[in-house]
């Protein structure tokens, strides 16, 4: 299983318990259990909650994907920016010397 696949699955997760939970508020409307606006007030707080897992999931992805690229030794967009930077330096340098 792959990065994207634990992603999707995860993202997945969250939006399948969110719909489940809006059905399951929707149906103790429709019963008469809670009122449209206690229906309204929690299926509200549903979105909230949800969106917050997902950005703490993404996180959680994001340093998870940063942890096992450093144990790999694989060089980041920003190594390899710095390394450019320090190429460039050094071809200036070298230029003014041959002047």
């Amino acid at each position: 299983m792959n990065l994207e696949e634990l992603i999707k699955i995860g993202v997945g997760g969250v939006f399948l318990a969110k719909e489940k939970l809006e059905e399951f508020i929707n149906e103790a409307k429709k019963r008469g259990e809670i009122t449209e606006k206690e229906a309204e007030k929690l299926i509200e707080e549903l979105k909230k909650n949800s969106e917050e897992k997902l950005i703490e999931l993404k996180k959680l992805i994001s340093e998870e994907v940063k942890k096992q690229l450093n144990e790999l030794g694989l060089a980041t967009k920003e190594d390899i920016k710095e390394l450019k930077k320090e190429i460039e330096e050094i071809k200036k340098l070298l230029t003014n010397n041959e002047k």
